[in-house]
């Protein structure tokens, strides 16, 4: 395990909803061509999302920029030396997360294996578990359920969608943890550099975000009109998503969330994701 001094404490810096239209998809964060004119939060969260999406999971580079970062919230997560936060260690950005207003878009599509193509969310194909053959050789004609997280790869093949469909999400549908329309605020985009694992910097990031959203539940009311305009009807009341990995279920249940079976297992870049809700209590003074 990575060794820091002894009385280094995490803190972080924020950003919302920074501007993104000098930030270019396809030139990593160390190289852009506008530098002068992102935010420098912005791009310290972008730079630990490169070497942690792109370098290790081996996301291509022009989908890591989505039509969310312009709308969300950001923290980047530095270590302290103990003294006046002066010491190379605490200028590198070493952890990120963002929290992405409501609306949301739908719920993903069970089994769909989407990519990012300028900055939107598509479906590039669907997993399928493979159709077993009957007693007289013959596939069976009732299409087999969705995948789900515990499925075996092996069992798994891959459809490509056709060039020419079209995905229609129309409105959200209910889940096991969701009504389809109640508002949510969704975390995303958590990385923590490798040196800086088993700080529980993730933890801290993450826990870093629910307490702003239970001290400012109505901020993005106040500051996004579409967001204000989805609470209209039905006020935000503390109900908070993940779209998580797998691999890190553990790691999100240990902080309270918890998976809905509902909304199925899909594909991200090749990467099986999970959704898991929490309740905040926006009553409850800390």
């Amino acid at each position: 395990m990575a060794t820091l001094p002894a009385h280094s404490t995490p803190f972080t810096h924020f950003v919302a909803c920074p501007s993104t239209d000098a930030y270019v998809r396809t030139s990593e964060p160390w190289s852009q061509p506008r530098e002068a004119e992102i935010d420098k939060t912005f791009l310290d969260a972008m730079k630990v999302r490169h070497s942690v999406f792109i370098v290790e999971q081996k996301v291509p580079l022009e989908c890591e920029l989505d039509e969310d970062d312009p709308r969300s919230c950001h923290w980047v997560a530095h270590m302290s030396d103990g003294g006046a936060n002066t010491s190379a260690m605490s200028q590198q950005a070493v952890g990120t997360i963002r929290v992405v207003p409501y609306p949301q878009v739908p719920h993903p599509v069970p089994g769909a294996a989407y990519t990012i193509a300028n900055g939107v969310n598509v479906i590039k194909g669907r997993w399928v578990i493979k159709a077993e053959a009957g007693k007289d050789g013959e596939t069976s004609k009732v299409p087999p359920p969705p995948p789900t997280y515990t499925t075996p790869q092996s069992q798994l093949e891959f459809v490509p969608a056709s060039p020419d469909a079209v995905e229609d999400e129309g409105e959200d549908r209910a889940t096991s943890l969701h009504d389809g329309k109640e508002p949510y605020v969704k975390l995303g985009r958590i990385a923590v550099l490798s040196y800086f694992r088993g700080f529980r910097l993730g933890q801290y990031l993450v826990q870093t975000t629910l307490d702003w959203i239970k001290a400012n539940p109505t901020f993005f009311d106040e500051h996004d009109p579409e967001a204000a305009a989805a609470t209209a009807k039905t006020k935000f009341n503390g109900l908070v998503c993940v779209h998580a990995q797998v691999h890190a279920l553990r790691f999100y249940t240990r902080l309270g969330f918890v998976v809905d079976e509902g909304m199925g297992t899909w594909w991200e870049e090749g990467i099986p994701h999970i959704g898991m809700f929490l309740r905040l209590d926006l009553n409850k003074k800390e």
